[in-house]
C-alpha cells in the first residue's frame, strides 16, 4: 500500500527511477490554479509527503510564485501538522537558493525550509525517501505516546525509544549504558499524538539533524575505528572479514552485535553503538595476552593498521565533516558552528588549516585560539 504521497507537474520522471519500489508511492500531478483536494485527502495518511520544488513554469502561470515547499506550508497548517517530509528537484541548488554541499551537511539546508530532506532527482534520493518511509512507519507503529493533560503532545518511555524503536539489543551487557547516551542525545521529550506518521516525523527529524550526522550514541566507521586504535581502513576491513566469514567467537559476536540496525541504518552510510564498541574495547583489554593481540585474534588471518599517535583525532574537512584522516590532537584546534547540536564534541582540524583559512579560524573554539595565536 503506497505510504509517500508524491505531488509534482511531472510526476513520472521521478517515479521512473524508482523500479518495482514505485508501488510505495501515490503520485498526484500539480492542479495549476486547481485545489489539488485528492493530493490533500492522500496526504492525511502517509508517512512521506514528497514535493516538487518547482510546481510550474512562472512564464506560463499566474500562481508564479506558488512552489512545493509553499504548498507544504498549506498542507501543514490545514492538517494541523505534518509528517516526514521531502523536497526534490532536477534543479535543487537552484530551488533552495545555495550550493547543496557534502551529503553529510544536507539536512542543515532542509531545516532552513522547515523539511527533513531535500535533494536531486536521483535513484540515490529515492533510496533515502523509502528509508524515510520505512523509519516513520516503524517509529509510528512501536513509539506509544502517553497524553499529556489538555494537550495535544504526549510523552513516551525512554526504554521504549532505545529498544522498540533504535532496536538496541535488550540483553546486552552495554544497553543500560545506550539508554544513558541517548539520553544525553536529547531526543524529543514531547510527541504530537495527533497520528503516528506525525509523532514519527520529530523522532525522525532528532535521527537526521543531531544524531547521524555527528558523533553521539552512534559512531561512524572511522569513530568505530579510533576507539579501537585501528585506522579507519583496517576497521572496515576488519567488519568485511569477520561478516564474510560469519564469525562465532564471542569477540566477533560482540562485534557483529554493536552495529546498528535501527530507523535510517543506512541513510549516511553504516552506524555502530557507542556503548558497544567500548564494551568491546574492554573486553579485549581484558584478554590475557593483551588488547592489540586479542583484537588481532579477532580478525584472523586479516592484517591490521594500529594508529601510531599517541592522542589521535580524526581531522575534518572546512565543512566539518569528518575524513578519514588522522593527527596527534597537539597538531590540531577545534572547531564548531551554529549546526552542531549543543551536546556534540567540537569536530578537529590542523593548526595550519585554520591559519589559513579566515572563515574555518573564525569556527575555532575559544579555549584554542591561542594556538592559532601561537605560531604568527
Amino acid at each position: 500500500m503506497p505510504d509517500i504521497v508524491y505531488i509534482d507537474d511531472e510526476p513520472g520522471d521521478f517515479l521512473s527511477k524508482a523500479g518495482a519500489r514505485s508501488t510505495r508511492v501515490e503520485p498526484f500531478e500539480f492542479e495549476e490554479g486547481g485545489s489539488n483536494d485528492a493530493a490533500f485527502a492522500a496526504a492525511k495518511a502517509a508517512n512521506v509527503w514528497l514535493f516538487d520544488f518547482f510546481l510550474i513554469t512562472p512564464a506560463h502561470s499566474e500562481l508564479g510564485d506558488e512552489n512545493g515547499l509553499s504548498l507544504f506550508q498549506k498542507w501543514k497548517v490545514t492538517n494541523g501538522g505534518r509528517p516526514t517530509t521531502v523536497v526534490v528537484s532536477s534543479d535543487i541548488e537552484k530551488a533552495v537558493g545555495e550550493p547543496l554541499g557534502r551529503l553529510e551537511r544536507h539536512h542543515v539546508i532542509a531545516q532552513k525550509h522547515g523539511v527533513e530532506w531535500v535533494g536531486t532527482k536521483t535513484e540515490e534520493t529515492f533510496d533515502r525517501i523509502i528509508e524515510l518511509a520505512d523509519a516513520a512507519d516503524l517509529i509510528g507503529k512501536n513509539l506509544q505516546i502517553t497524553p499529556l493533560d489538555n494537550k495535544q503532545f504526549g510523552t513516551y518511555d525512554p526504554r521504549k525509544l532505545c529498544f522498540d524503536v533504535l532496536n538496541a539489543p535488550h540483553d546486552a551487557e552495554w544497553a543500560n549504558s545506550a539508554m544513558r547516551q541517548i539520553d544525553r542525545a536529547r531526543p524529543p521529550r514531547e510527541i504530537p499524538t495527533a497520528s503516528g506518521a506525525i509523532a514519527a516525523q520529530s523522532i525522525v527529524g532528532w535521527l537526521i539533524t543531531h544524531v547521524l550526522p555527528y558523533p553521539s550514541f552512534l559512531l561512524t566507521d572511522r569513530q568505530a575505528a579510533l576507539r579501537l586504535e585501528l585506522t579507519p581502513a583496517s576497521f572496515r576491513a576488519l567488519v568485511d572479514a569477520v561478516e564474510t566469514k560469519g564469525g562465532n567467537k564471542p569477540n566477533q559476536a560482540k562485534l557483529n552485535a554493536s552495529k546498528y540496525n535501527g530507523p535510517l541504518s543506512k541513510f549516511l552510510g553504516p552506524r555502530w553503538w557507542r556503548a558497544a564498541i567500548d564494551d568491546l574495547a574492554w573486553h579485549l583489554s581484558q584478554d590475557g595476552a593483551g588488547f592489540r593481540p586479542a583484537l588481532q585474534e579477532l580478525s584472523d588471518t586479516l592484517a591490521v593498521s594500529w594508529l601510531e599517535q599517541s592522542e589521535p583525532v580524526l581531522i575534518s574537512d572546512a565543512d566539518l565533516v569528518e575524513t578519514d584522516e588522522i593527527a596527534e590532537a597537539s597538531d590540531c584546534v577545534r572547531v564548531t558552528n551554529e549546526d552542531f547540536p549543543a551536546s556534540i564534541d567540537p569536530a578537529w582540524v590542523r593548526i595550519e588549516a585554520a591559519r589559513s583559512d579566515r572563515k574555518l579560524a573564525a569556527k575555532v573554539i575559544f579555549e584554542d585560539r591561542e594556538l592559532l595565536e601561537a605560531g604568527e
